[in-house]
């Protein structure tokens, strides 16, 4: 059922799920080295104000700020992302119904932690780069997504209007 928008939207939805594991992966190298050494300067610190370490750092960049300290899940951000765009990448692949379907429910849900994510930046007066670049992908992702399911419907129902 594979058709050429089809493949277009998967190429697209992989390469911007590649594109926010190389992001994920540059936020966590940010965060241990800046864990490691106090007077590493990332690239993405630009001023006090355009930050990505103040947002690292902060109480909200493990865990989201929602998960306990003592949780095996009390981890940096970034890890939540590679794992999420791995995810979403794997689902990418196939062509069904309700692996998309489930894809668009995982952006649906990243999009409303980009959300979060975004008032959080706020309160603590900084733009992060890196963050609004996944905060960006992400927003992406579940255009692609959408279009992807009714791409799908689409193709279903021409298939069973064949049929008859």
């Amino acid at each position: 059922m594979a058709t050429y928008k089809l493949q277009r939207l998967d190429a697209a939805l992989l390469g911007l799920c590649l594109h926010g594991v190389a992001v994920s992966y540059y936020a966590y190298l940010v965060e241990t080295n800046k864990e490691k050494d106090d007077d590493y300067q990332p690239l993405c610190d630009i001023s006090e104000h355009f930050s990505c370490t103040k947002a690292f750092m902060s109480e909200f960049g493990k865990g989201f700020g929602l998960i306990a300290k003592d949780s095996s899940f009390y981890l940096p951000n970034s890890i939540f992302g590679i794992v999420f765009y791995t995810i979403v990448a794997s689902l990418s692949l196939f062509n069904h119904y309700w692996n998309t379907a489930l894809m668009l429910a995982a952006t649906m849900v990243s999009n409303i932690f980009s959300l979060y994510l975004v008032w959080v930046l706020y309160l603590l007066e900084d733009v992060c780069l890196v963050c609004v670049t996944t905060y960006i992908i992400n927003a992406i992702l579940l255009v692609l997504s959408m279009k992807k399911l009714r791409e799908i419907k689409q193709a279903q129902l021409a298939k069973k209007k064949k049929s008859k």
